[in-house]
């Protein structure tokens, strides 16, 4: 990468992470792959809240679990 790019991405680190180039370069190559990392968790977090969701709402009104409950819609289908 080029300088410029790493001390623009190196904005906002805490000391001398934010100026000095070989610093920077590791803390942004490191930050990279969290982000990498994070987006794809990111998805596995929503995807588990959501069945949560899906499955507290079922119980309070259906009183079945979120597997037989899309058992059934497969098999109206």
């Amino acid at each position: 990468m080029q300088k410029d790019r790493i001390l623009k991405l190196a904005k906002g680190f805490r000391g001398r992470a934010k100026n000095c180039i070989r610093i920077a370069r590791e803390r942004v190559e490191k930050a990279l792959q969290y982000s990498y990392r994070d987006r794809r968790n990111k998805k596995r977090d929503m995807r588990s809240l959501w069945i949560q969701r899906i499955n507290a709402g079922t119980r309070q009104h259906v009183s079945v679990e979120h597997p037989v409950m899309f058992a059934w819609f497969n098999l109206v289908e």
